[in-house]
């Protein structure tokens, strides 16, 4: 027999551990994607394949642990999660996702409901994802998070999104559905914590699109949370805290993570975040009731002990812009930079004072859904029109001048052939000037035109001063009538400004509806701590807002106005920072607690217990005299 060669043995050998590695190949899991383990604690590489087979194995409040990698991934599909999970990378810095999963579908959905495994009580997370950094690929014009829940009487899913970076090239990547989000979030409570969203100067950026359309479980569109007290302080808010925003802000509701039906009456607060802002974006604000169509504005917010720095040589916008809705906006502090300024702090817009937007008509006293007199003061047609002013035809009427803008309750023209109008800003003896639009759907007055004024006092879900209404349902809203809302006052105080200019002042409203010292109270430009009872805030003959230690409260007080006492509360379990509670005088000479802030840091971060709920204002308690 012939014997082999050397290299005809080495040859043999090569072939045998090459279909060796074969087998065990085909047989055994690739080591470079993964996933394994079991329930509670999964661990997946970062690869969407194995991702996505670690949350089809996972059951209800499972933890999956996604590895590093190489650092960096591409995801080309989306991923849609029904399973209350938490998802935890690596590290925002140790793993970057890609995303490039096209136009019809968001990279990572969730939904669920409370009540349901894994997702029945308010100190349990449903869904969290930390710990990566999310950057657009070519094709991504659809947002990387969307986050829909369904809620019940009890309460909605609570979420955390935490410890992530959102690259610059969001903010330039065209998105559909969303408007100028990052995210849709709908119907979920809970915290969004300690992520970095850096967007681009001059380019619209905000976090979330955020509503709470069926609060509580009932109805769509936001209409239960605008028919529920506002709750300050409780569990009942999606929170943005601890964030730092680059060229953006926290919040908007123009779009939705669902329907139309799935959008309105959001709930935000946004605490303890760095906003390094520029010219074009507000740090919280959204739309009103109004060009969203049948979708309601943002029921209720805060804003506080927020930091916002404004840029050398750049007008910023008003940090808070809001066109619906009421809130607590106080212990920010703005820094302004060389040549920096800013028209004003807070800007409260409410639209249809000057044109019919979105199906619900102008807010002229001919829209059902205002609070109107119901009274015609005169009629007639428009002879011309030169830029806002209005001459009517035929001889002088012969109204006093400003008759018809009374600081408080303006009347209204109410074009009838075009089924609009407008607030009015001022009048001669027969000209009416009107407000100066620039909104959507500003209405344009035309000659011939016929014309009526009339009044609305109160518009449904106006920017400042209006709380709890009836409750609508259908599309349109149903009943066709008055919201006849609850006063609820807008209140601003201890807020700080360094460098730079203010120019209007603290608040700004858009109409003679929403004033001073009834739908909202501020304190003034860095007025400092009482000193005393009666300095500097005097809450009988000054009219506004204090601040300073519970000692040194007025002693008297006119019914409105409100205090906050810096030494109060326990709120606050940072180990650093201040306290506080607000006391609001309900009636001439007493004093009643109003709010105290929800626990800090958020209970979903502390891991502790969610705190207790405080009592919206409808039962005010602790009065004294």
């Amino acid at each position: 027999m012939e014997h082999e060669s050397d290299g005809d043995q080495a040859m043999r050998h090569l072939l045998y551990i090459t279909g060796l590695m074969a087998i065990f190949a085909a047989l055994a899991p690739s080591a470079a994607a993964q996933c394994s383990g079991s329930s509670p604690t999964w661990t997946s590489t970062p690869d969407e394949s194995s991702v996505s087979s670690c949350i089809s194995g996972a059951s209800a409040g499972d933890t999956i642990n996604v590895t590093a990698g190489s650092g960096s991934v591409t995801w080309t599909s989306s991923i849609a999660i029904k399973t209350p999970l938490k998802i935890i990378g690596p590290g925002a810095s140790s793993l970057t996702i890609i995303d490039n999963a096209g136009t019809t579908s968001p990279l990572i959905s969730w939904t669920g409901s409370y009540g349901t495994s894994g997702c029945a009580t308010i100190s349990t997370i449903c869904f969290r994802l930390s710990g990566f950094t999310f950057a657009p690929g070519a094709s991504s014009l659809k947002q990387p998070l969307n986050i829909l829940g369904t809620c019940s009487s009890a309460s909605c899913p609570h979420i955390r999104i935490d410890n992530n970076v959102f690259t610059s090239a969001w903010a330039t990547t065209a998105k559909t559905g969303n408007s100028y989000g990052l995210t849709a979030i709908g119907d979920v409570f809970g915290v969004i914590d300690h992520n970095t969203i850096n967007g681009v100067a001059g380019n619209y950026l905000q976090f979330a699109e955020e509503s709470n359309a069926s609060y509580l479980g009932v109805g769509n569109y936001g209409d239960n949370a605008w028919a529920q007290p506002e709750a300050y302080g409780s569990d009942n808010f999606l929170y943005f805290e601890s964030n730092t925003f680059n060229d953006s802000g926290c919040c908007e509701n123009e779009g939705t993570a669902g329907g139309q039906e799935n959008q309105g009456g959001g709930r935000v607060i946004a605490r303890f975040n760095t906003f390094n802002t520029d010219d074009i974006n507000f740090e919280m604000g959204w739309h009103g009731t109004e060009s969203n169509g049948r979708p309601r504005s943002t029921r209720a917010f805060e804003f506080y002990d927020n930091i916002v720095n404004c840029p050398p040589s750049t007008e910023c916008q008003s940090v808070v812009s809001i066109r619906g809705g009421t809130g607590l906006n106080w212990g920010n502090t703005v820094n302004f930079s060389s040549g920096s300024g800013m028209n004003a702090f807070f800007n409260l817009t409410t639209y249809r004072t000057q044109a019919s937007i979105g199906g619900w008509g102008a807010c002229d006293g001919s829209s059902p859904y205002d609070t109107n007199d119901g009274t015609t003061y005169w009629s007639g047609t428009i002879s011309s029109v030169s830029g806002s002013t209005i001459t009517v035809s035929g001889s002088s009427p012969g109204w006093s001048t400003n008759e018809w803008s009374p600081h408080g309750a303006p009347y209204s023209v109410h074009d009838v052939t075009q089924s609009t109008g407008s607030e009015i800003t001022g009048n001669g003896s027969n000209t009416l000037t009107i407000g100066p639009g620039g909104g959507p759907g500003s209405w344009a007055p035309k000659s011939g035109d016929s014309i009526q004024v009339l009044r609305a006092k109160v518009c449904i879900d106006q920017a400042g001063g209006r709380g709890a209404g009836i409750l609508y349902s259908g599309d349109p809203a149903n009943p066709s009538s008055s919201a006849n809302e609850a006063v609820s006052p807008t209140y601003a105080w201890f807020n700080t400004f360094s460098g730079g200019s203010l120019g209007i002042g603290i608040v700004y409203p858009n109409t003679l509806r929403v004033i001073q010292n009834r739908d909202y109270y501020t304190e003034n430009p860095n007025q400092a701590a009482q000193t005393s009872p009666t300095s500097p805030f005097n809450a009988t003959t000054t009219i506004g807002m204090g601040h300073g230690t519970l000692a040194n409260q007025p002693t008297t007080c006119t019914t409105g106005v409100g205090y906050w006492a810096t030494d109060q509360g326990n709120w606050n379990q940072s180990g650093s920072g201040g306290q506080g509670e607000l006391f609001v005088c309900t009636a001439t000479n007493t004093w009643s607690i109003y709010y105290q802030p929800y626990t800090y840091p958020h209970p979903l971060i502390a891991g502790g217990t969610t705190g207790t709920i405080v009592n919206p204002p409808t039962n005010l308690s602790a009065s004294y005299q």
